[in-house]
């Protein structure tokens, strides 16, 4: 049996030393770190066990048990507290603790600790495995990042999951919607149950009835045997609704109707069908102006308002980056079998620079492409994507040439360029950016743009 890997997070070099002397001389394999955002790098290994101080300066070892109970929240966590800190211990319990010990910490009470968590976590070990399989056919991922919003965002995930009300996503396209539905079920009572994904945006207006709530046999033509809808299919789970806000308004009363009884009628039927499903919805367009505007339905609105998580763009959380690409980087080259790859300096800078319309799902697209093309062992400014390559080359531009423009101008003049860079295909250019095709062209709708050639690309 291979030896347990423990991970010990002390920002003190001499306590964490005489800890992993202790925890190496019972053959632990162990790793450590001086503080949250070093301990956070090591996710993707097989961590089975965490032992965390609570104050490292000014990080906490809570921050790092919110983050990692939501991207591991089967790992054993045993917090180190001072003397007099209960409320806080307290605390790291009721967020996931599994226990927690006061310094000086004695070594037997510590051993023998360690010795009971990881004999918990091995009994329930291949429940846990099976999560993880059902995980990975889904294609889950994880949320990453570690800056203060998205350390927010992933404790209100936890805390949502752990109930049954009805949870509204918020975020531009790309920002990582699914995955915090995902979390939302895999988190929850309901994770050995489905969990059922329906785009809105991919769905033609005229089937999203049969679609979601199923058909009967001859209830229209083509309807040559009974259907059971998505709700059906996700019973005793969790439903996601994506591009909620795209949802046909003739049925917004019949779906408004689900929520509030539960209950489902076939297309073509007169039977109610009970159901116990989750509901999860997410969009990237403003509901509220669109209640205003009369094109969603307010009872609707409210109904899916009650739980609201709100994501941002990458454009507000920089300082992830950085962790972001190195992600991916190791996830492509693993994925394309080719060994691993390293990030320039300026590369680095610009990715972190670069405004990302697209997000998060823009900047995966981006390294994939330079990992598939890839010249030597390390990604250069060179190996960017064309649609990329000239704004690279401006980045050396003086703060106040662009101090002057909104957000709103750079995602518009980079997503024009894009599009002129692929001759006006807008396929194409969606797919490049990272954004879906009705997203692109409700964009451009709103800025009124031409397909022409004297149409200007800065606003």
């Amino acid at each position: 049996m291979n030896a347990a890997k423990i991970l010990v997070v002390e920002d003190g070099p001499g306590e964490r030393e005489a800890l992993a002397r202790v925890l190496r001389m019972e053959k632990y394999d162990v790793l450590t770190a001086e503080n949250p955002q070093q301990a956070l790098r090591y996710l993707d290994q097989d961590v089975d066990l965490i032992l965390s101080d609570l104050r490292m300066g000014k990080s906490s070892g809570l921050d790092l048990l919110r983050y990692w109970e939501a991207e591991r929240p089967n790992t054993p966590f045993i917090m180190v507290t001072a003397y007099g800190e209960v409320d806080s211990a307290v605390a790291a319990m009721k967020l996931g603790a599994t226990d927690y010990l006061t310094k000086p910490v004695n070594p037997d009470q510590l051993l023998d600790l360690i010795h009971k968590c990881l004999d918990q976590r091995r009994a329930v070990a291949p429940a846990v495995r099976a999560r993880s399989a059902r995980a990975g056919r889904g294609g889950t991922s994880k949320i990453v990042g570690q800056s203060a919003v998205m350390r927010d965002v992933c404790a209100q995930t936890v805390r949502a999951a752990q109930t049954e009300s009805t949870v509204l996503i918020l975020g531009e396209s790309g920002t990582g919607k699914e995955l915090v539905a995902e979390a939302i079920h895999e988190n929850s009572p309901r994770q050995g149950g489905p969990f059922v994904l329906v785009n809105m945006a991919a769905i033609p207006e005229t089937l999203v009835e049969s679609e979601l709530f199923g058909h009967v046999k001859g209830s229209f033509t083509g309807a040559s045997a009974d259907r059971l809808g998505r709700f059906e299919t996700a019973n005793r789970g969790t439903i996601f609704i994506d591009e909620i806000g795209d949802f046909p308004q003739p049925s917004q009363a019949k779906l408004l109707r689900v929520l509030e009884n539960r209950t489902v009628t076939r297309v073509g039927s007169n039977q109610d069908q009970s159901i116990d499903v989750r509901v999860v919805a997410a969009t990237s367009r403003h509901l509220s102006q669109m209640v205003a505007s009369a094109q969603f339905r307010e009872d609707l609105y409210y109904r899916l308002n009650v739980v609201v998580i709100q994501l941002p763009p990458l454009r507000q959380r920089r300082e992830d980056i950085s962790l972001l690409a190195e992600h991916f980087l190791a996830d492509l080259c693993q994925a394309n079998q080719m060994p691993p790859l390293g990030l320039q300096p300026e590369l680095l800078g610009f990715l972190e620079s670069f405004s990302w319309p697209g997000n998060v799902r823009q900047l995966r697209n981006c390294l994939e492409s330079m990992v598939v093309m890839a010249h030597g062992s390390v990604l250069t400014l060179d190996d960017l994507p064309r649609n990329l390559a000239q704004p690279a080359a401006q980045t050396s531009l003086p703060v106040s040439a662009t101090s002057d423009r909104t957000l709103e101008d750079l995602q518009r003049a980079a997503i024009i360029r894009t599009l002129r860079q692929f001759d006006g295909n807008r396929t194409r250019t969606a797919e490049a950016l990272g954004i879906s095709v009705r997203t692109l062209q409700r964009r451009l709708k709103e800025w009124d743009f031409r397909d022409d050639a004297s149409a200007p690309v800065n606003p």
